[in-house]
């Protein structure tokens, strides 16, 4: 118990340094007043711009980012705008088009890059990279959806005075229309980028805006999530300084709403992990402040969300093996927290709770970026990039959001609570019968218009090895002569279920939804009962659910049509926050009494 109080202890000095201490730090040797000094007596000529922007799917903002950057107080002889279009299935191309004869009668070029194919993000910006970084100065990345003052280039120019700067970013201002938690977290954002920019060690910049010296800018990996966290920190890999101007506005006008947000987390998440794999060389203590930056801000903000999963995991162990009532305190104001949050999110209630809101929005942050972790590993990032404002707008994304934050905690809490149980039946099986203790099987997961998901369930061995070797697959009978005795009772308690805990952390399943089914009956039961693929669309399979607790173990396909109503109710239960809420609770209260009282097949 001491070194898993010494573990945490140390987690939880991590956490409050990344939070708090590193930014009393920044405030402690960080200079406010600090003026970048440009040698006297400088000649240098003007720098050459190259303005690159992505484009996909932009019909709405193309022609006035087009005008707005055509507008700059600067030389039109030493800037022109390269747009590359990845692949548009709107009216993008079209737009821009327009926006380009009118730039060309004010004697701005602008070049556009159509690609018929959407490629992806990354592979957009090395192809302009590769197109401009031998005729440019300095490469300007800035997206469509963004807005600059009218002298940012020459703002940029007076920068790279100083030889030393390599990279140069503003202050990125949010539309009105950002949530209250959006716009406290920019300000934190460029609360700690000023101070950080004072010590020539900005760490990461906003894609909205940036501009990097070219001969200091690399080709990214086209599986790059964060394009231009690892651009600007790539240029500063042999030394050098990123700035912040804090005279630059960068006006962002569109802004993510709540499902958005969250699904730019899951991403945001996976890209900070990508990030620490990428840019290891940022290790290297002679980098200075860019190194202890780096490792102090975006590597600690990385891991983070591991390092509260461990917590987590630390101090509901320690409350359910201890009788140590801090700890116990400490894990009920973390449910009540998180509690507090699904009851607001599910009745849609306005009212503001300050301190437990913002705890909350931040804690949702992590978690989300630990389910992005996840899918990072998975290989869920391989494909090209989407807007988010682009996608098909899915049905219930709040409660899918609610529902994964609870799949993960859920299954973190049971795993470590179930762990000795698990033991003891695993333990059991060994000793009962010959063969493996866990049974893998093929299901069906969930499915939508262009996928259908498949992966391997995991189960306590509940049957004698190689049971369907004679018959083939077959449903389990009452009184299957397959089913060890050990097997039966695990089956009657659905103590054989408890490894598909797994199964939900990594998000094939869900702790509550429809049973998942497999692939070799699947063709047989959708001809006998119609749509009987739809159960599962937009959903995924649960350890149980609705016609789980109502119906049990399926014997056959009578059973399986029985159960298909009951599946259907649960999915026209996610229509409404209220109705699923009440929904999922009585399936999880009528889980315990099946497990309580045997009543399970």
């Amino acid at each position: 118990m001491t070194y898993l109080i010494i573990v945490l202890m140390v987690l939880i000095v991590t956490v409050v340094y990344h939070h708090v201490g590193y930014l009393a730090l920044l405030k402690l040797v960080s200079r406010r007043d600090h003026k970048r000094i440009f040698p006297e007596g400088n000649t240098r000529k003007n720098n050459r711009f190259g303005i690159l922007v992505c484009a996909f799917n932009e019909q709405e903002h193309i022609k006035e980012k087009l005008h707005n950057l055509g507008a700059m107080l600067y030389d039109t002889e030493l800037y022109a705008i390269h747009v590359y279009l990845d692949g548009c299935t709107d009216n993008t191309y079209e737009e821009a088009m327009l926006a380009q004869s009118h730039l060309a009668q004010q004697n701005v070029v602008c070049h556009l890059h159509y690609n018929k194919q959407n490629q992806g993000k990354a592979h957009g910006i090395n192809e302009l990279i590769t197109l401009t970084k031998s005729n440019y100065d300095v490469l300007l990345f800035t997206d469509v959806s963004a807005l600059l003052s009218i002298d940012v280039l020459n703002k940029i120019d007076t920068d790279f005075k100083d030889p030393d700067i390599k990279v140069i970013t503003g202050v990125y201002v949010l539309d009105e229309h950002a949530t209250p938690e959006q716009q406290h977290y920019w300000q934190y954002q460029n609360n700690v980028k000023s101070m950080e920019s004072s010590l020539g060690a900005v760490i990461g910049v906003p894609g909205a805006m940036f501009a990097i010296r070219s001969k200091y800018t690399d080709i990214l990996d086209e599986n790059t999530i964060n394009d231009d966290f690892i651009l600007s920190m790539k240029a500063l890999k042999n030394g050098g300084k990123a700035v912040v101007n804090s005279d630059i506005n960068i006006i962002e006008r569109e802004c993510d709403e709540q499902s958005h947000d969250y699904a730019r987390r899951v991403r945001l998440g996976a890209g900070n992990w990508q990030q620490i794999k990428i840019l290891f060389e940022l290790f290297n203590p002679r980098l200075g402040w860019v190194s202890f930056n780096f490792i102090s801000h975006k590597v600690l903000r990385g891991v983070m969300p591991i390092l509260l999963a461990l917590i987590y995991i630390l101090l509901f162990s320690m409350a359910f093996f201890s009788n140590l009532l801090l700890v116990k305190l400490l894990c009920c104001v973390i449910v009540a927290v998180h509690s507090l949050f699904v009851i607001k999110s599910t009745f849609n209630i306005k009212a503001k709770i300050p301190i437990v809101d913002k705890v909350n929005y931040i804690l949702n942050a992590y978690f989300l970026a630990l389910w992005g972790i996840i899918k990072f590993e998975r290989g869920d990032y391989k494909k090209h990039w989407e807007r988010v404002h682009d996608r098909e707008a899915e049905p219930n994304v709040s409660i899918k959001v609610i529902k994964r934050i609870i799949d993960i905690v859920g299954s973190v809490v049971g795993l470590t609570l179930l762990s000795p149980i698990m033991l003891l039946v695993a333990a059991t099986i060994k000793v009962s019968s010959r063969g493996p203790v866990l049974f893998n099987q093929l299901r069906v997961g969930e499915s939508n218009d262009n996928f259908v998901a498949l992966f391997n369930v995991l189960k306590f061995r509940s049957m004698v090895v190689d049971a369907e070797v004679a018959s083939g697959a077959v449903w389990a009978s009452k009184d299957d002569p397959r089913i060890t005795p050990i097997g039966r009772f695990i089956r009657k308690t659905r103590l054989d279920e408890l490894p598909q805990l797994w199964n939900v952390l990594v998000g094939d399943m869900s702790l509550i939804g429809p049973r998942p089914e497999r692939p070799v009956f699947y063709s047989k039961l959708e001809k006998d009962i119609p749509y009987f693929s739809q159960r599962t669309y937009g959903i995924k399979p649960g350890i149980s659910g609705l016609a789980q607790v109502m119906n049990g173990y399926d014997e056959s396909i009578d059973d399986a049509r029985k159960k298909i109503g009951w599946d259907y109710a649960y999915m026209l239960s996610t229509s409404s926050p209220r109705s699923w809420f009440y929904m999922e609770l009585t399936i999880f209260l009528k889980t315990l009494v099946v497990v309580f009282t045997g009543k399970g097949q």
